[in-house]
Parts: structure tokens; C-alpha cells; sequence
């Protein structure tokens, strides 16, 4: 009996292993905004790929609401209202195709890297005032864009306006651009993710290790104090003036209604599990020479940008340095995306944006959204070229 017992854990161990790799693939995570006829607006949130909702501000038909469904595999999508009307649609690589109020609608995907980046995110606040309370959903963009949407009573509220920063005590970013590349910077604490010079290995974490992290880190000294103002004008043509102040991962502030003053407090949601920096450096040379690293992502979407640094390493007295490295980023035998000569990926501006671009043109770099899993990174010289190489993997802090 117990050898039985021992066999069957053996097998659910196994058979874990390889059910759960299968969810790893790059997240389609973020906000998507696109027009309403009428000067409206319809915003969706996309969450590990196949949860979404949907916030519409339709100022034609003075109404506003929201829908929340799921998205299959293939990213299609159906998702009800709650007065019976129905958004459809699929959800592609940098945009979402949909259909709503009779009209085609082309919602595309909200830069990670603007004005309002720090506070990005979306927020159930419940707002209250004297005069009763508003079960409030306040999403905030990239771009200095908000949208409030609420129930006050048997009535919906909502609109869309813009946020601007007034102050913003943001600590300096810990990453450096220069890492040395005669030592492996260490991971943070929190971070999850491992790092392997083998090209048969593979990342392995803690089977007990919590993948749900969500709010752990809310408490960080090192969040940002940022306080801002904002103005919203509602579907019914009414304006809504506010003021918040976002500190540890959450958003306190008050805006005014007809005339009365609503106070409200929220979680940002996101995930706060941070890998500072893995790094890994070696002699690239042809065939199976491949500089080779690999990194696990639990607890929930997170944008990386991964370097492969080379000509730039000289500046360090290292030599023979790889003159032109290509990178690769793979999850299993898939290949998820490549780059030789970071200036030509299609999100150079992002790659800037991050202030962690690599210092030579001749260096690879990608930047990308993935969800949990497994990765591996691997380094080539362009044309059979050989020398030494570092490969890094950033944590961009935007999820």
C-alpha cells in the first residue's frame, strides 16, 4: 500500500510538472482603449490572458456600465452588460478587435511607459459621503487618462477625463545599466526566479513557494508618494474634479458631485513580486556554445527586459568580447521572441523608455510581458561570431 501511495505522488508530481509550464506565454495583460461613436470611449482590462473586463462611456446614449467574462485560447471573448447588451470580440498580440452598440471597434494597447506609469492600474474604491456612497471602479492609464464608473443607489455613474501629477517622490530605480560583468548581481528577496548556465537545465522554485503575492510588498518603503488632480466628465455631461494621493500600492483621495464631497481609498491591483536582476556571463562559441540562462516568473504577469550585452563589456578590461550578440528568448522549444541589434526591435522607444537600453547598437534586447512560468535565454554570435557575452534579465516593475 504504500509503495502505491509513493507511486501515485510520483505520478501527480510528474503530472504537474507538465500541466503547469503549459500556461507560460506572453501576456496580453494591460489596458485597451478605443472610441465610441460620439466622442465615447470603451476601455478593457485583460488579466493573465483570460480574464477581461469592460468599461463603456457611451455619451451619445448617455450610458455608461461595465462587463466582465472570460477569453478563450484563442483570445474570443462574449461578454454581457448589465442591461442585457452584449460586447464581443478577440483579443490579438497589440489590440483588441470588438463589437458593441452596433459599431466595429479597434481598442489598441496602452503603452506600459507614460506620464502617469507609477499609479497605472485599476482600483475598487467604494466613495463615501454624507449623502450615501458609490461603489466606485477608478482605472488610471499610462497616458494621464482616468475613468471612474460607479453605482449611487439604483443609478450608474461614469465618465473619463485626465490626471495630472502634482508631486512625485518616486524613489531612484536600484537597477543599474552597468552591471559588472565579473559578478552575478543577486536577486531581490521577493524574487522568484533562478538563473542556469546548463542548456539542459531547467529553472526549478520551491513547490510551497506562495504564487499569489499579489499585495505582499505594500507595505515597501520604497513605494512612491505621488499625489495628483483630476477632472472627469460624466456621460450625463456633469464634471467631477478630484484630488488622490497614491502611496504603498494604494490610492486615497475625494472628489466632488453636485456639490457633495466623496472620500474614497483603494488597492491599486496589480502584482508586486520583484526580481531586481539575474545575470549570467561566459564564452559564446559555435554549435552547442550557446550562453544559456533561465529564469522562473510566479505570482503573475511580469515585464521583463533582457539584455544581451557584449561590445559595451570592453569598458570593464573584459576580452575577447562577442562583437555582435543575437538573443533568443524561448519557454520550452518554443521561441517567444528574438532581437540582434536592440535598435531594430518594433519597441525600441519602450527599450529607451526603461532607462536600461544596452550601450552599444551591436547589443540585443527584448522587452516583454510574460506570464508565470518557465524561460531560458539564449545568446549566439550574429554570423558564427565568438567571445564573451552577459546575459541579464530585468524586472521593469509596471505589473
Amino acid at each position: 500500500m504504500k509503495r502505491l501511495v509513493t507511486r501515485s505522488i510520483h505520478i501527480l508530481t510528474l503530472l504537474v510538472a507538465l500541466v503547469l509550464p503549459a500556461f507560460a506565454e506572453e501576456s496580453k495583460r494591460g489596458f485597451y482603449e478605443g472610441d465610441l461613436a460620439g466622442g465615447g470611449k470603451i476601455v478593457f482590462f485583460v488579466q493573465g490572458n483570460h480574464a477581461i473586463s469592460a468599461y463603456f462611456f457611451d455619451v451619445t446614449g448617455k450610458q455608461s456600465g461595465f462587463a466582465g467574462g472570460g477569453a478563450g485560447n484563442d483570445g474570443k471573448f462574449t461578454l454581457h452588460t448589465g442591461d442585457h447588451q452584449t460586447i464581443t470580440g478577440t483579443i490579438g498580440a497589440n489590440s483588441i478587435s470588438a463589437t458593441f452598440l452596433n459599431q466595429t471597434i479597434t481598442a489598441n494597447l496602452v503603452p506600459a511607459f507614460g506620464p502617469t506609469e507609477s499609479i497605472a492600474g485599476r482600483y475598487s474604491a467604494p466613495a463615501q459621503s454624507s449623502a450615501g456612497n458609490i461603489e466606485t471602479k477608478i482605472l488610471i492609464d499610462s497616458q494621464g487618462n482616468i475613468f471612474l464608473t460607479g453605482k449611487h443607489g439604483t443609478n450608474t455613474i461614469g465618465g473619463f477625463g485626465t490626471i495630472t501629477i502634482t508631486s512625485n517622490a518616486s524613489p531612484t530605480p536600484t537597477a543599474s545599466p552597468t552591471a559588472t560583468p565579473t559578478a552575478t548581481p543577486s536577486a531581490s528577496p521577493t524574487a522568484t526566479a533562478t538563473a542556469t548556465a546548463s542548456p539542459t537545465a531547467t529553472p526549478t522554485a520551491s513547490p510551497d513557494q506562495d504564487v499569489d503575492d499579489d499585495q505582499d510588498d505594500n507595505e515597501d518603503a520604497n513605494s512612491p508618494s505621488i499625489t495628483a488632480t483630476f477632472t472627469v466628465t460624466l456621460v450625463s455631461g456633469e464634471a467631477i474634479t478630484g484630488n488622490l494621493t497614491f502611496s504603498h500600492g494604494v490610492i486615497f483621495g475625494s472628489f466632488t458631485w453636485n456639490g457633495t464631497v466623496y472620500t474614497f481609498r483603494g488597492g491599486q491591483e496589480s502584482s508586486f513580486n520583484h526580481l531586481a536582476n539575474i545575470s549570467t556571463r561566459g564564452f559564446v562559441n559555435t554549435g552547442m556554445g550557446q550562453l544559456i540562462g533561465g529564469f522562473i516568473i510566479r505570482g503573475g504577469p511580469k515585464m521583463v527586459l533582457i539584455r544581451a550585452m557584449g561590445p559595451s563589456l570592453t569598458a570593464s578590461g573584459v576580452s575577447p568580447v562577442l562583437a555582435d550578440p543575437k538573443l533568443q528568448l524561448f519557454q520550452h522549444q518554443t521561441l517567444l521572441r528574438e532581437n540582434d541589434n536592440w535598435q531594430s526591435a518594433p519597441n525600441a522607444n519602450e527599450i529607451v523608455a526603461t532607462t536600461l537600453p544596452p550601450n552599444d547598437p551591436k547589443e540585443s534586447a527584448v522587452l516583454i510581458r510574460l506570464e508565470p512560468g518557465d524561460y531560458t535565454t539564449v545568446v549566439t554570435g550574429a554570423n558564427g561570431g565568438t567571445g564573451i557575452a552577459l546575459v541579464e534579465v530585468f524586472e521593469m516593475d509596471r505589473d
